[in-house]
């Protein structure tokens, strides 16, 4: 593998200085077109929901999971007024202790330039998806003097996406009611596209990771500290927004110096350097993330609940499949023959970050999902190695006259044209979703103006009781607590799920009812056609929120209406 990247011939120990990758101007200006023309690509379904919507309807600004996007702006939100912040999607008051640095960067633009949350969405998602690619082309560039071979790696980082596609042609084929393993095609974390598509802050994360390791690399080959205080800061950043990723930062990191170690047969003190200076600069956000579900109730109960989303890392045999045909050349690229001693510091690196995820993604934490983030990187390069290594000499062989050039780039088009189709897939299909005009990404306007009377009369510490389909937007809308909200955020969601059904089911009490509002200290109930409806009762619909003494309507249009809990009735009882 050493002869595949820096290198041309087998690299000398790891106290020898390597030249750095040199970018021009030009090749960033071709980086900046690619860019453009992914953003440009990834706006067509926003604009086409935009532009298509029902007279009576809203898109809601987000295409891809609702209640976790709508979870980030109620802290974007609760971050206009305040560094740390409370948990708005449950009824239980909560210790103001969350702190996430883009979330509070973001709600202090928002007062600063009064922008709409959709419209800081979109600003963070192009600004995100231009700083991943172009973080991992520097990526590519600091492994590849070829600049063939770091357009390959490139194009294959950001493209690739697993063979999920195979998924959903046996739905079709087999009629199946929905796609098995859909985990395997919709697991963002280790989909470069898919997160410029619909996850800034995963594209903000992964880019932040690929560019950490970059200087680990580019510190180890001159031993100059500079890089070791760059990758340190990068990691607090890090940590500020996803402290779970310093799983994936540490661990590379030992790894990789543990194989110098192998190599050298001697103590890698500059790598100890640099992991010490990471850790003790960047590992305060996780301790604080730590205290967070320590210290608070509410937060512990959030905690323990993630398994509620079932948002497991897939199977090792569906590795294959979330993965992709770039994954199975990554592997077939590992270099088993080599001996330690000719592998040089690049080729070690590379090894290190690639195997590190096998184990990192299985650990038995409820986030083991996310360690997938950046996987895409190191196996766009092993890729693009094994292209190189395994295929390339393959063709040769077979078509004497064909220029290697001209092969290189035809193998490397067809490499990016095989990882590709699944993303097709992905953004396709958003244009099904969005034509269906539904829920929960389109809204009707009468209940957004509910919502939007709502935000003119609540405090931060009142509750607001509804279904699902409309608490989830509460917290982030109006600034309330949300009764019903997120499958980890409202503490006990199951129950809550239960109470918000038996409260508007028909067969269910005054004495009831009064109960789940009393002990919940609600202070305003919505009941449009969606929570009218939720009962299930053979009698049905029988349920008239008007009725009842203990509420008083304050808000109507069309079916949707508004109602304040009479705080006397609540007090008499």
């Amino acid at each position: 593998m050493a002869s595949n990247v820096r290198a041309a011939v087998p690299a000398a120990p790891a106290s020898s200085p390597q030249s750095q990758a040199m970018f021009t101007v030009r090749e960033w200006l071709y980086v900046g077109v690619v860019i453009l023309v992914v953003l440009a690509l990834t706006a067509l379904p926003y604009l086409f929901a935009y532009r298509t919507a029902p007279p009576d309807k809203q898109f809601m600004g987000v295409m891809v999971n609702i209640p976790d996007h709508f979870q980030y702006f109620s802290w974007m939100r609760e971050s206009r007024t305040g560094v740390l912040v409370a948990n708005q999607l449950t009824p239980e008051p909560s210790t103001p202790l969350l702190f996430n640095f883009l979330w509070w960067t973001l709600g202090r633009i928002e007062v600063l330039t009064s922008l709409s949350y959709d419209a800081l969405y979109q600003i963070t998602r192009w600004l995100a998806g231009a700083f991943v690619m172009a973080a991992t082309y520097f990526f590519c560039g600091v492994v590849f003097t070829n600049r063939a071979k770091r357009w390959t790696a490139f194009f294959v980082a950001t493209f690739t996406s697993g063979l999920g596609w195979m998924l959903v042609v046996e739905k079709t084929l087999r009629r199946l009611p929905d796609i098995n393993s859909p985990f395997a095609i919709y697991t963002s974390e280790p989909n470069t596209f898919f997160n410029i598509l619909a996850f800034p802050h995963f594209s903000i994360a992964a880019g932040l990771i690929t560019l950490i390791f970059a200087l680990v690399l580019l510190g180890q080959r001159s031993q100059k500290l500079r890089y070791a205080w760059g990758a340190a800061a990068l990691s607090l950043l890090l940590g500020v927004q996803h402290s779970y990723d310093m799983f994936i930062i540490y661990p590379v990191i030992g790894l990789y110096g543990l194989f110098i170690w192998l190599r050298d047969r001697k103590f890698p003190m500059y790598l100890f350097k640099l992991g010490l200076i990471v850790v003790l600069i960047s590992m305060w956000p996780a301790l604080q993330a730590f205290y967070i579900t320590t210290a608070d109730e509410v937060w512990k109960g959030v905690l323990s609940q993630f398994d509620n989303a079932g948002a497991w890392t897939p199977a090792p045999y569906l590795l294959p499949i979330l993965m992709g045909l770039a994954w199975l050349l990554a592997i077939w690229a590992l270099d088993i023959r080599t001996p330690w001693r000719d592998r040089d510091d690049t080729h070690l690196f590379i090894l290190a970050w690639f195997l590190s995820h096998f184990v990192l993604i299985y650990i038995p934490l409820n986030f083991q999902i996310h360690l997938l983030s950046g996987w895409q990187v190191v196996i766009g390069v092993l890729a693009t190695i094994g292209l190189y290594r395994r295929i390339l000499p393959w063709l040769q062989r077979r078509l004497p006259n064909v220029r290697r050039e001209r092969l290189a780039l035809a193998a490397s088009v067809v490499l990016v044209l095989v990882v590709i189709p699944t993303n097709v897939y992905i953004l396709a299909w958003r244009f099904v979703d969005l034509r269906r005009y539904d829920y929960p990404f389109f809204v009707e306007k009468e209940k957004i103006a509910a919502l939007n009377y709502l935000e003119t009369q609540v405090q931060s510490d009142d509750v607001v009781l509804s279904s699902l389909t409309l608490g989830q937007y509460v917290p982030a809308l109006t600034g309330a607590r949300a009764f019903l909200a997120h499958w980890a955020q409202t503490l006990d969601f199951y129950t809550k799920e239960q109470l918000v059904q038996q409260f508007f089911t028909s067969s269910t009490t005054d004495a009831e009812r009064l109960n789940i509002l009393t002990t919940y200290s609600v202070d305003y109930v919505i009941a449009s056609d969606i929570e009218l409806g939720l009962d299930t009762t053979p009698a049905g619909g029988g349920y008239d929120p008007a009725a009842s003494p203990f509420l008083t309507e304050v808000f109507r249009e069309g079916r949707t209406v508004v109602y304040q809990v009479n705080s006397d009735a609540v007090l008499r009882r």
